[in-house]
C-alpha cells in the first residue's frame, strides 16, 4: 500500500468521525477489516485495546500504529496527518468564523443531528468490545455457523468487579486497569 493510500484512508476516517476516538472505531473497522483486509478481527482488537492503554487519543494511536505497520515511519506520518488533517482544518475553520455563527439556528440544528449518529457509532463500539470479549461466539456468527451463544464468565466477572469498585469506591482508573489485567491473567490461567 503507497503513503498516499494510507494517508487517504486516514483522511476519510478523520473526515467522517465526529465524537472522538471510540466514535472512530466502526470507520476504522470497515475501513482497515472489510475493505483493505490490512488487519483481521482478532488484531484489529488487539489495536485497540493497545491504542487504549497508550497515553492519547485512540483514533490518533491507532492511526499511527497502523500506519507505522504498513509503512514504517513515514507510514505512521501519513496515518496521524491523514487522521488529523479534517479535524484541524475544520478547527480552524470554525475559530475563525465561530462569531458569524454562534447563534445560528442551522448550526445549532446540524449538531442537534450529528448527536444521535455519534451515539449510534459509540454503541456500536461498544457492541465491537462486547463481541470480543464478553461472548462466546461471535454475534455475527450465531445464526451463520450455528455456534451456541454464551458468556465468556472471565470477562463477566472482570466487567462487574470493576463496574462495583468503580462505582462504590471511585478507585482511579490505572489501578481499575491494572487489578483488570492481574485478575485477566490469573482466571484464565485456569
Amino acid at each position: 500500500m503507497s503513503l498516499l493510500q494510507l494517508y487517504l484512508i486516514f483522511l476519510k476516517i478523520g473526515f467522517f468521525t465526529f465524537g472522538g476516538g471510540y466514535a472512530m472505531i466502526p470507520l476504522f473497522y470497515d475501513e482497515l477489516v472489510l475493505r483493505h483486509n490490512l488487519l483481521d478481527s482478532a488484531e484489529f482488537a488487539n489495536l485497540i485495546a493497545l491504542a487504549q492503554i497508550t497515553p492519547g487519543p485512540v483514533g490518533l494511536n491507532a492511526a499511527t500504529y497502523i500506519g507505522y505497520q504498513q509503512g514504517g515511519f513515514w507510514g505512521a506520518v501519513c496515518g496521524t496527518l491523514g487522521v488529523t488533517t479534517p479535524s484541524l482544518t475544520l478547527g480552524m475553520i470554525i475559530a475563525c468564523c465561530v462569531a458569524l455563527f454562534r447563534n445560528s439556528a442551522l448550526v445549532k440544528a446540524a449538531l442537534s443531528g450529528i448527536r444521535p449518529a455519534t451515539l449510534g457509532m459509540i454503541a456500536a463500539a461498544v457492541v465491537f468490545f462486547a463481541n470480543t470479549s464478553l461472548f462466546t461466539a461471535p454475534i455475527n456468527h450465531l445464526w451463520t455457523s450455528g455456534a451456541q451463544f454464551g458468556l465468556c464468565w472471565q470477562a463477566v466477572l472482570i466487567f462487574a468487579l470493576t463496574l462495583l469498585l468503580e462505582l462504590r469506591w471511585r478507585l482511579n482508573m490505572v489501578w481499575l486497569l491494572l487489578g483488570s489485567a492481574l485478575l485477566s491473567w490469573l482466571l484464565f490461567q485456569f
